[in-house]
């Protein structure tokens, strides 16, 4: 039985939504890319059958980051790829969150938002790093910007390396927690605060809360655990398709865990206006890098100095990593349906025009 797709839902309400609500060019170039992902609008991928040699045809997927459907591939590539940066030490997860009254800020200037959420959180941890003179640290950050219940949620996942690099040398640290929460909030509110009046000075008048949040969680210890984090919290996009449970004209159902009720799971049920709105106000500016690495991770310098912590790290190597994807899988295939014995192998891509006339021809 087909599932239920975020297609689906876009295809039965984005025309009355656009009726009452104004859609920027991103949102609309989104949606258009998730519409027409595996419809064939986007042309055929052609698949032979090793056994009787049978040619199936394909929709191309959007490949769009937004889209639900396209991250599985990716997400499992980009894993295997971060495997070898990963240190036999432990790591630190930090989330810094942004208090809901910036929010409206997001509606008129997503992306100065975001930068700023950004360069405040390093700065933030390059001050008490720089107080405890430990060195340069590392970190690995993603931007989220929802709840649970799609509602705007603004908050940062950083992984943080257990330990900094002085020059040349490296050393670990070995406390439970990598700083104080409740005063890395109070740095991070001022940082915050000064890096939005930098860009704009009307950001500054908007009222803030004097606490902000910075939640530590626990320590990670094992690889194993840090490639299940790194694909959950870097590659992870708003919504899973499997939490929809049901949609008509009027109204979505989804699954979502409230975390203010014990963790306990639940369905909640919007007007498909309502849950659009909601989808789409976590579209990302265009070009927008959700994910980012400083210190001793920066793209410039991880190579190098990657080699340099690898050499003195002194304690037991970590177990072998085992992706949850192997490495066969990477290569997508599939069964034959005519034959039901053969593996669908990929043979090449052709548009839209030549997989007409193909059926033309064979009809």
């Amino acid at each position: 039985m087909r599932g239920l797709h975020l297609a689906d839902i876009l295809n039965s309400g984005l025309g009355n939504y656009r009726q009452h609500h104004i859609m920027s060019y991103q949102q609309l170039r989104v949606c258009q890319h998730l519409q027409s992902c595996r419809t064939g609008q986007l042309g055929y991928q052609a698949w032979q059958c090793d056994n009787c040699s049978e040619v199936q045809q394909i929709g191309c997927s959007c490949r769009d980051r937004h889209c639900p459907r396209c991250q599985g591939m990716a997400t499992a590539k980009w894993v295997q790829r971060q495997q070898e940066d990963l240190l036999s030490c432990r790591y630190f997860h930090l989330v810094f969150t942004l208090p809901h009254e910036l929010n409206i800020i997001a509606h008129y200037n997503p992306n100065a938002l975001y930068h700023c959420l950004f360069k405040a959180a390093w700065q933030t941890l390059c001050k008490f790093a720089k107080r405890k003179r430990h060195g340069q640290l590392g970190m690995t950050s993603v931007l989220h910007t929802w709840g649970q219940n799609l509602s705007q949620h603004i908050h940062l996942h950083c992984l943080i390396p257990a330990g900094a690099l002085d020059k040349a040398h490296w050393h670990e640290i070995k406390k439970g927690y990598l700083y104080p929460v409740k005063a890395l909030s109070t740095v991070f509110r001022g940082k915050m605060l000064a890096a939005l009046n930098e860009c704009d000075s009307s950001f500054a008048k908007v009222s803030t809360p004097t606490k902000w949040c910075v939640y530590s969680k626990a320590c990670l210890t094992y690889s194993e655990k840090l490639v299940s984090y790194l694909a959950r919290y870097t590659r992870k996009g708003v919504m899973s398709e499997s939490r929809l449970v049901s949609a008509t004209e009027e109204t979505v159902s989804f699954k979502y865990r409230d975390y203010a009720d014990n963790n306990r799971d639940k369905v909640m049920t919007l007007s498909c206006d309502e849950f659009l709105r909601r989808y789409l106000q976590h579209v990302l500016p265009k070009g927008f890098m959700r994910i980012r690495h400083y210190g001793f991770l920066a793209n410039a310098c991880r190579k190098r100095k990657l080699g340099l912590i690898k050499a003195q790290v002194s304690a037991t190597p970590c177990k072998a990593v085992k992706p949850k994807v192997e490495q066969e899988r990477l290569i997508p295939h599939w069964s034959c349906q005519s034959c039901k014995t053969g593996t669908l192998r990929f043979i090449g891509v052709m548009n839209l025009d030549e997989a007409t006339n193909k059926i033309a021809r064979t009809s």
